[in-house]
């Protein structure tokens, strides 16, 4: 079963009393320094700092992060004293897919960082591949998640019968894997989406 409540992630985490088996999302990332990406920026880091809070001890939280170390950075700086950086993954476009250029650059992957709280539990990360090649799936002008990278980030740290989060679930295609996986799932996503 998997569920995606309506609203700011800070404010649902806020009122949220349940501890979480595993938290995976692709948050969105921004490229550029105006005002509004900073405020993106800055929601970005509290909502993943407030969901690692609700992460059971010894278990995952998988953050996609932009291929840049500046992006990579950010997610660990965001996350550091709740949980661990341990492993980072990769998905490969096979072409680009975005008009953010800089010079040698194309942005054609996208890091996925895997994060632990405290020592492991029973969940391992021993079958996180270290990168998957897989094309974006177009949803008009934006990229979703397809359902293949959804399955390559929750299925190495599903807990059979346990509760993920997606704290930015968008399509909420990872919650859709983590069904497939055997989680329930509860995914936070703004009112306007």
């Amino acid at each position: 079963m998997s569920e995606i409540l309506r609203g700011h992630c800070v404010d649902l985490l806020a009122a949220e009393v349940r501890e979480f088996d595993f938290i995976a999302t692709d948050p969105p990332y921004s490229f550029g320094g105006s005002g509004t990406e900073h405020a993106l920026s800055a929601a970005v880091a509290v909502g993943l700092r407030e969901a690692a809070k609700h992460l059971k001890r010894g278990r995952w939280m998988l953050v996609m992060s932009a291929a840049s170390w500046r992006s990579t950075a950010f997610m660990v700086e965001a996350l550091r004293g709740i949980v661990e950086p341990i492993r980072i993954g990769t998905w490969c476009k096979p072409k680009v897919q975005t008009r953010t250029r800089t010079s040698g650059w194309k942005w054609a992957s996208v890091n996925a960082i895997a994060f632990r709280r405290g020592k492991a539990a029973d969940v391992l990360c021993s079958e996180f591949l270290d990168h998957i090649t897989c094309a974006p799936v177009k949803s008009g002008r934006r990229a979703e998640l397809p359902a293949e990278v959804a399955r390559w980030v929750v299925s190495p740290f599903a807990v059979a019968g346990g509760l993920m989060l997606d704290p930015f679930a968008g399509s909420g295609r990872l919650l859709l894997a983590a069904e497939e996986a055997g989680m329930a799932a509860i995914g936070y996503e703004t009112k306007g989406a």
